[in-house]
């Protein structure tokens, strides 16, 4: 046999055993290309759900959050109790951040209304203050003014010291230079005649003034 004979042979039993595949592939069939099984009628109209029943845990979860989904897949039922937990998580940090600005708003307030409080307490005090104040000025002054009354009636009511009576006395400078020139002249003569010279040369002076107006500067002499 040569070799051209065995590579023919090869080839036909290889088209064979392909021949034989596609037979049984194709089934029992009168007519190339329609098999017998498609041309059953069962099961046509049926309608089957190839998605996955909701979980116990799901289940559980939507009775839990009290959610409703009639008709839902697992997919379905996990998205709504997804959305339903992040909305809830929302509105609990939103409860949470309105009730920190309620309370920061409710300490705002109280220290406004404190504030004024004291302000108003601070204005009205300081009124009050004022008001003692002018109270005790008043009272000073009229207790000044009662003392000063009372000192000029007093004054009014003693009787006037010679030094007093002697300051009043009306000198001109004619016997002040008079006066000094006899005391100079007389001052050796002892006791209170000498005054008695200086009156007789001072013009329209007696001895009793000469000798209290030597008095008088005696002691303006003494205080200085």
């Amino acid at each position: 046999m040569t070799a051209t004979k065995v590579v023919a042979d090869e080839v036909d039993l290889e088209e064979e055993v392909a021949r034989e595949t596609i037979a049984a592939g194709r089934g029992e069939r009168d007519d190339v290309g329609v098999r017998d099984q498609w041309s059953s009628t069962d099961h046509l109209g049926e309608v089957f759900d190839s998605r996955k029943p909701i979980s116990a845990k799901a289940r559980h979860l939507l009775r839990e959050y009290r959610l409703e989904c009639a008709g839902c897949d697992h997919y379905e039922a996990t998205t709504r109790i997804n959305a339903f937990v992040l909305m809830t998580r929302r509105r609990a940090r939103n409860r949470k951040w309105l009730r920190h600005a309620s309370i920061l708003i409710m300490v705002f307030v109280g220290a406004v209304f404190l504030f004024k409080a004291i302000a108003a307490e601070t204005s009205a005090q300081r009124a009050v203050d004022d008001q003692i104040r002018r109270e005790i000025e008043d009272m000073r002054r009229r207790a000044d003014t009662e003392e000063m009354n009372q000192r000029i009636a007093a004054e009014a009511k003693r009787a006037p010291t010679w030094r007093e009576i002697e300051e009043k006395e009306v000198w001109t400078p004619k016997q002040e230079k008079q006066f000094a020139k006899a005391l100079v002249e007389f001052g050796g003569i002892p006791g209170k005649e000498r005054y008695v010279f200086i009156a007789d040369n001072v013009k329209d002076k007696s001895k009793q003034e000469c000798l209290m107006h030597h008095k008088l500067l005696e002691a303006i002499t003494k205080d200085q």
